[in-house]
């Protein structure tokens, strides 16, 4: 093993000027900053985690020693890669590590690129497609004629596990989403493996197929892993908690003894990967580091938030002290449409026009999907929300083509093929010749563009592209960038050439910051005498990350179990989150945890009066907390 990279307490003397951000007055971001081998940090919402990691990145590269070895930076979004090549530009240095023989990228397209697609063309598969919704349908179409039969012995169940069809492992073991399962011998099996093969060598696959072949790689090629971990001997992952066993199978069979890999996340906040963990290595390993500060909210706050952590020690809110008392509302069935909406006037009283428009101010609910409707309300977004849009999310309730490329290169979005497509359609219909100009849907334009098949081959591989290679769109310059690279990439296809001062404005906006947004699709209008504002109405899953001015949790059922009802134990201090065993309460406390750690100022939750048991509101108000009715 080469001499592991350190940083002395020498490189930090500038350290405080460069990220007035982080709070070095504590021991543990000197800690995080100076430890030089592998380890695990868990770090609190809020602690800086991102600037921690970009401030130590930029002291690293000051006095990088290898010309052609680089250090590999692993997110699970390219909002975060964003974020952290956003901090890098920012300092002396920094910029150095945004190329060659750097990486920067998430764990999918880092195994694309040095991994599976270099063995793909080894193959003699030319990649075409890496579209999940599309896959799932053409699959279907291909493979029902064979597998008819047992399909219809049961339609709903085995329709998914067709569906869900996909390779796994280095030996492409046909496998199908968890939950569902396939036949284990016979024709059905033998036709499905046929109809994926056939695929495959088509080049149409699942993201999850290209880290089987990635696997598939490392086994037939017995000095690739040994080739990539010389050339990054310094590995930092982000996000961390979200990995899913796939992606962390294929990271240890890459980065094993030689690299020092060090890895940030919140394994409180694992909901988008919930579940047991087989694969080894999961995170976080023993003997982990704890950043437990939190400048994003105060201890009133932080209090609650401690309430339902079921990992690690108590976080530290150093943040802003919050406007009111932690809240409990009470509905009833007659109030639970108008519990959004008063709330956001309530919000109104407590904060300035100038605080309102600096963060948002959001409802989140951990269900999306209509359940039982036997049950009470409170199950899911529209009890509270009936208009809610569930094609519209977080990252694509704009319409702007910088929004949508933002949206497109998420791994974990759904339907980022159609993000790109978006892109490509709006590009045509404004400056496309004729016919593609007329286009009124991407099926139409595919339509048009069968007749060139030059051009038919140039639009799949730019959806191919603006889906696999990140764009930058972090400023309003890098956006313009990128939108004129596509458009230059769609060539004839266009009447004109548009220069960066051509691009409409409109194609700009910028729906994907922290900033309040106007009134949307998912989103309450509120307008007092002293402000205009609208509370966004999101899933807690669409928020990870965020930061809020105020947070309202509605309660949620999943399998009959109301979570808030679930909760209220642990919000009371009867019952204690790290002692929990129960997965499906686990699960709640993290959906609760990862909602109640976004707002600043103010946090409260909705849940229904008739669930709301006495005693249990008697010991909140006893906790500092204030109880609302607005179930008349």
């Amino acid at each position: 093993m080469d001499e592991t990279f350190s940083l002395s307490p020498a490189d930090l003397a500038n350290i405080a000027t460069l990220f007035p951000a982080l709070d070095f007055s504590r021991q543990e971001q000197i800690d995080a900053l100076l430890h030089a081998t592998s380890g695990d940090f868990q770090a609190a919402p809020g602690s800086g985690k991102t600037t921690l990691l970009g401030a130590k990145l930029s002291l690293m590269a000051a006095r990088w020693p290898y010309a052609h070895r680089g250090i590999c930076i692993l997110t699970h979004t390219n909002v975060a890669r964003q974020e952290i090549e956003g901090c890098l530009k920012a300092v002396p240095y920094g910029a150095s590590l945004l190329g060659y023989p750097h990486f920067i990228g998430t764990i999918q397209s880092f195994v694309n690129k040095f991994l599976a697609i270099p063995w793909l063309r080894e193959l003699g598969i030319e990649l075409r497609e890496i579209d999940e919704q599309g896959f799932e349908r053409e699959f279907y179409r291909r493979a029902y004629p064979g597998a008819k039969t047992w399909i219809a012995q049961s339609e709903q169940q085995r329709k998914r596990a067709v569906c869900g069809v996909r390779y796994r492992g280095a030996d492409l073991a046909l496998v199908t989403t968890d939950g569902h399962t396939l036949p284990a011998s016979g024709v059905t099996i033998e036709h499905l493996r046929r109809v994926k093969a056939a695929m495959a060598r088509e080049g149409r696959l699942r993201h999850e197929d290209m880290f089987a072949y990635a696997e598939q790689a490392l086994v037939k090629v017995p000095n690739l892993a040994d080739a990539v971990e010389h050339r990054f001997p310094n590995v930092f992952i982000d996000e961390m908690q979200d990995t899913s066993d796939v992606q962390l199978s294929v990271l240890n069979a890459v980065f094993r003894e030689a690299a020092v890999v060090q890895r940030f996340g919140d394994v409180n906040q694992a909901i988008l990967s919930r579940g047991p963990k087989v694969a080894p290595n999961s995170f976080p390993r023993p003997k982990y580091f704890e950043v437990r500060t939190s400048l994003r909210f105060g201890s009133a706050i932080a209090a609650v938030v401690n309430a339902v952590k079921p990992v690690g020690g108590a976080i530290d809110g150093l943040g802003p002290a919050a406007a009111f008392a932690p809240t409990m509302i009470l509905y009833s069935d007659a109030t639970v449409q108008m519990v959004i909406k008063l709330f956001g006037e309530w919000v109104a009283s407590l904060f300035s026009s100038e605080e309102l428009t600096r963060h948002p101010v959001k409802a989140v609910c951990a269900i999306k999907t209509k359940g039982n409707a036997a049950q009470k309300v409170g199950r899911h977004i529209s009890d509270y929300f009936p208009s809610f849009d569930e094609a519209v999310t977080a990252q694509n309730s704009g319409r702007s083509i910088r929004q949508c490329l933002r949206f497109a290169s998420n791994p974990t979005a759904p339907n980022r093929v159609g993000a790109a497509r978006s892109v490509l359609l709006l590009m045509v219909q404004t400056y496309g010749v004729h016919p593609y100009k007329t286009a009124k849907t991407w099926k139409e334009f595919a339509r048009l563009t069968a007749s060139n098949p030059e051009h038919a081959s140039r639009v799949k591989s730019l959806a191919l592209q603006i889906v696999t290679v990140p764009r930058d769109v972090c400023t309003e310059t890098t956006a313009r960038s990128s939108v004129v690279s596509v458009l230059a990439g769609l060539g004839d296809m266009l009447d004109v050439v548009v220069d960066e001062d051509g691009v409409p404005p409109e194609w700009l906006i910028d729906t994907g910051s922290d900033v309040a947004r106007t009134a949307g699709v998912n989103s309450v209008s509120i307008s007092t005498d002293t402000a205009e504002f609208s509370v966004q109405v999101a899933t807690i899953a669409s928020v990870k990350g965020e930061t809020h001015l105020a947070t309202l949790v509605l309660e949620s059922c999943r399998q009959k179990v109301f979570d808030l009802k679930s909760t209220l134990p642990f919000l009371c201090g009867t019952s204690n989150p790290a002692v929990e065993k129960n997965e499906h309460k686990l699960r709640s406390l993290m959906n609760i945890f990862v909602a109640a750690s976004r707002p600043k100022r103010l946090l409260a939750f909705a849940m229904h009066a008739d669930r709301a048991d006495v005693a249990s509101m008697n010991a909140l108000r006893a906790a500092g907390w204030e109880v609302k009715d607005w179930a008349a």
